[in-house]
């Protein structure tokens, strides 16, 4: 399902799209059943819950991702110039490549995700007791009605996915945090289970574009003898 070795996942890249949207629009479908049941499960929980997931959560979110990404990217190369770090210019290459890699990776899906939910309109689960569940204001609206797709859910897993793009071995770690990130979401009642299975969707999907984009430049990634696409990234100096 998920080959970080292909162009695409979910086999969006050898001709089973309409199988892939006809099999999220089913998962979309039945998800729909349990957003009421699921919301109100959650706020009958002890607060004490709410508390926890609400740290939890913080690992959706952009800041701690791009802005260290951000300032990597910025001064290993300046880094480079210096005399100072001299030895270690091939490990700051690497330093550069990587955090710029992970700053768009990141931030491309993250703003993505927040541009579409902007322009659908869903409400949120707070507001389900007087809107119901399909509620919508597109495009003019404020953070009430900007459910779906998951925000911090696109972003989480855009993050897993250029880390495992990176280093495939963590790929189950890696998801396991970004479902756990995605699963907060819901718990303390800003998400139903449907914003969530979107902002699954757009991470991955994002971030295979912007790796993808990465290959045509030839920065990072390329093409081996088998046509799988592997990073060229190497510790040395």
């Amino acid at each position: 399902m998920i080959n970080t070795k292909s162009k695409w996942p979910f086999g969006l890249g050898s001709g089973y799209i309409p199988r892939f949207l006809a099999i999220s629009l089913l998962i979309l479908s039945s998800l729909l059943f349990v957003d009421e049941p699921v919301t109100r499960w959650v706020s009958s929980l002890p607060p004490i819950v709410g508390f926890v997931f609400q740290y939890v959560t913080k690992i959706g979110s952009a800041s701690w991702i791009i802005l260290p990404a951000l300032l990597a990217m910025i001064f290993a190369p300046l880094a480079i110039k210096s005399k100072k770090f001299s030895g270690f210019n091939g490990r700051l290459q690497v330093v550069a490549q990587v955090s710029g890699f992970i700053f768009f990776v990141t931030a491309v899906p993250g703003l993505f995700a927040n541009l579409l939910k902007r322009l659908i309109g869903r409400a949120r689960p707070m507001q389900l007791d007087e809107y119901g569940l399909f509620s919508f204001q597109p495009v003019f609206n404020d953070w009430t009605f900007q459910a779906i797709p998951s925000g911090h859910t696109t972003v989480i897993f855009a993050f897993a996915m250029g880390v495992i793009f990176l280093q495939p071995k963590w790929r189950w770690f890696m998801l396991s945090v970004a479902m756990v990130g995605g699963i907060s979401r819901i718990m303390i009642g800003v998400h139903f289970p449907t914003d969530v299975f979107a902002g699954i969707l757009t991470g991955i999907i994002a971030a295979y574009a912007v790796r993808n984009y990465w290959l045509r430049r030839g920065w990072i990634f390329s093409t081996n003898q088998q046509g799988e696409i592997v990073h060229n990234l190497t510790w040395k100096g």
